[in-house]
């Protein structure tokens, strides 16, 4: 990668020095308002300078920012939008997108574990008007038996903001389940409205004498329709989805990751919200690991006092949940006009293959709890003995 235009600019911005082409001046000067320098690095701050990204320079550079906005905890293994989004929250480069994208599919982790796109079943949406309001809760399991004894994953998901609790649990009884519900209550703030299926974990006497004493409603998916809460589906596919890259081979350390992917989620820009949950519940942005390792705002950017600050804040929240709430019916429309075609099970999209790449052929894969089994004979192939092969 080409770093020259950014030596120069450190040059200019830090000590005054200028190229001697008249040309290469002209540019320096022109994008010199959009950087700055601090600590020895060059950082991109928009005209604006609301933000800072910290300048890639080396090759180097740009594979950790990759592999810690991918591949590490809180990275999730994203597709290329998610990751994009969260590698441009600190950091810029002028070829981010390619890259990314180049990144993500030569990713062995994802290539093995990323489902086969299909055809979503037609989902019925729940309306929502603000955070905190509705709230599905589902359970994950039985998955292999971790250390600590846990076999299940208890996730609740606000329907608006898509916030997402996931808690391990050893069993799934009435008593364990209603516990954890009571602590995220009190934790968060009372709901008016909780979905779950029939489970017995969730439809008994214990969750009804609490779901009365507290004033919620709790909404029960019926039998024939399970998928009517949408949103825990996805929920739950997302976790199972992370964890897969992470854990071991016996799969049995599931609970040691799951609180990283689970902010993974939470930090992550959603479609529908086009915001991450984080900043929708917390309404600012997350301080992600990465980012904060390299572009420390210090003394260069004020800060807001409380007091002076409340009135536009709420005035900030009220404008953003209007926004929200007309995307989240955009998205529940454009989802609702694309019915799943029956005789249709699936999509195959076929990646743009070139002689020479390579890639995994990995036979009819089968599921069993949180594991993808394959055939034994995973192998890599080259595209082109591949080519040759078939003559």
């Amino acid at each position: 990668m080409d770093t020259s235009v950014f030596n120069q600019l450190y040059a200019f911005l830090a000590n005054g020095e200028l190229p001697k082409s008249d040309s290469e001046r002209r540019k320096i000067r022109r994008m010199a308002p959009k950087y700055t320098t601090k600590d020895g690095r060059l950082f991109y701050t928009g005209p604006s300078y609301q933000y800072m990204r910290v300048v890639i320079m080396s090759a180097e550079e740009k594979r950790i920012a990759l592999m810690e906005c991918h591949d590490n905890p809180g990275g999730n293994h994203n597709g290329v939008r998610g990751t994009r989004d969260r590698v441009v929250a600190g950091y810029y480069w002028p070829t981010i997108t390619q890259d990314v994208e180049e990144w993500v599919k030569s990713c062995h982790r994802c290539q093995l574990n990323d489902p086969i796109k299909t055809v979503a079943r037609v989902l019925h949406p729940i309306k929502v008007k603000e955070p905190w309001e509705v709230l599905g809760m589902d359970l994950i399991g039985p998955l292999p038996e971790t250390r600590e004894g846990n076999k299940y994953i208890l996730t609740m998901t606000d329907l608006f903001t898509k916030w997402v609790i996931a808690e391990p649990l050893k069993t799934k009884t009435a008593a364990e389940v209603s516990a954890i519900l009571m602590t995220k209550l009190y934790t968060f703030g009372m709901v008016r409205k909780i979905i779950t299926d029939q489970g017995k974990e969730f439809v008994n006497q214990l969750n009804d004498s609490i779901f009365t004493m507290l004033n919620i409603k709790h909404a029960v998916s019926s039998a024939y329709h399970p998928q009517t809460n949408g949103q825990d589906e996805r929920t739950n596919q997302n976790i199972k989805r992370a964890l897969r890259k992470y854990v071991n081979s016996k799969h049995n350390d599931w609970d040691v990751h799951l609180a990283a992917v689970v902010y993974g989620i939470n930090t992550a820009k959603q479609h529908s919200t086009r915001h991450s949950p984080y900043y929708l519940l917390f309404h600012r942005h997350p301080r992600l690991p990465a980012v904060m390792n390299v572009c420390p705002m210090g003394d260069d950017f004020e800060v807001a006092d409380p007091e002076e600050d409340i009135d536009s804040r709420v005035q900030e929240m009220t404008v953003l949940n209007e926004t929200v709430l007309r995307n989240i019916e955009r998205a529940q429309e454009s989802a609702s006009g694309r019915p799943m075609d029956p005789e249709k099970k699936s999509i195959h999209e076929h990646a743009p293959f070139k002689k020479g790449m390579m890639f995994s052929c990995l036979g009819i894969p089968r599921r069993d709890g949180l594991e993808t089994h394959y055939p034994p004979s995973i192998k890599d192939h080259s595209l082109s003995q591949a080519l040759q092969r078939k003559g």
